[in-house]
């Protein structure tokens, strides 16, 4: 899941880049980690949505869901924010989240998905975001309650290691580790200040602002390497040379997880990297990755890092 983090802060700054905010772009451009200036900068800037039901206290959340592609509204023109929000419609706007493929997904064996959220249900299962009410039924029609909303956001955004102990008097079972981690990064604060509602089901508005919340803790505390090139070394070795110096804490190892990499050949097809290497440069800057398990004698194509940084190679001679 450390990809997705990639993904969210990709999405903040490609939309930053788009909307000509020159000086938050030129800082993301190199530090992907956006700032409290660059946020509010970014609605400064006049991003709307197309919804008539939406109050000041939704705003925020819903336009930069809305702007970066990650919900809709219940019509074109209306949002439901005060609508029970249902299981189905939370685990498509996770899944949209989260950038999952819900085309490949293997069937989790629910017999009550609908073709709209089939694909996200079945990715989320494969991964262990969600279960089901039962081995046979998702519950997809069925209000989301408060508790299971914790546990959607804390296993998909990984923050279990956030927990901390709430003052809240209605928090235990299942959900209680979930709710500690949002709780402990700041991302709930309950109904109120002893009750965290985890019963209550939860409304489409409010799922928006804690959803909203979560992107923006991911993205401003984790550590994400970028890519200023790479090159082609041999038929079986290339190399990514990072925008900064990675922190000591990864390894190289770390650090190739946090990057997709692809290799497209010249027919068109594309090859999965499993490398049987990863080493890093003194300075930290360099990834030099060996792929013996898959030689490129013979084959011309393109390196492809994050999908934005490329490299074309040709050892057909």
């Amino acid at each position: 899941m450390k990809k997705v983090k990639k993904v969210l802060a990709s999405a903040v700054v490609a939309t930053l880049v788009a909307s000509a905010f020159t000086p938050a772009a030129s800082a993301t451009e190199v530090n992907p980690t956006v700032s409290a200036a660059a946020k509010a900068a970014y609605y400064d800037m006049g991003f709307d949505h197309p919804f008539t039901d939406v109050g000041t206290r939704y705003e925020e959340a819903v336009s930069f869901l809305y702007n970066v592609e990650i919900i809709n509204g219940k019509t074109a023109t209306t949002f439901g924010t005060h609508q029970n929000l249902t299981r189905g419609d939370a685990a498509v706007i996770l899944a949209n989240a989260l950038g999952l493929d819900t085309e490949n997904a293997p069937d989790a064996g629910f017999k009550d998905l609908n073709s709209r959220v089939r694909g996200s249900v079945n990715a989320l299962a494969e991964l262990g975001i969600i279960a089901g009410k039962n081995a046979d039924t998702f519950g997809t029609s069925d209000p989301l309650s408060r508790g299971a909303m914790a546990k959607f956001l804390a296993l998909g955004f990984e923050l279990e290691e956030y927990a901390e102990q709430t003052p809240f008097t209605d928090v235990g079972g299942v959900f209680a580790p979930y709710i500690e981690a949002l709780f402990g990064a700041g991302i709930t604060s309950g109904k109120t200040e002893t009750s965290y509602g985890t019963h209550a089901n939860i409304t489409r508005g409010d799922f928006a602002n804690l959803l909203y919340r979560t992107i923006m803790f991911v993205i401003d505390n984790e550590y994400l390497p970028y890519a200023e090139s790479v090159s082609s070394k041999s038929s079986t070795s290339f190399s990514i040379t990072l925008t900064e110096a990675a922190p000591q804490e990864y390894s190289a190892r770390d650090l190739w997880d946090l990057f997709y990499v692809d290799i497209e050949l010249e027919d068109g097809s594309s090859v999965y990297v499993n490398p049987t290497s990863v080493t890093l440069s003194a300075d930290r800057t360099v990834l030099t990755v060996e792929h013996t398990t898959f030689n490129l004698a013979g084959k011309a194509g393109t390196i492809w890092v994050d999908g934005e940084v490329s490299v074309d190679f040709n050892y057909k001679n």
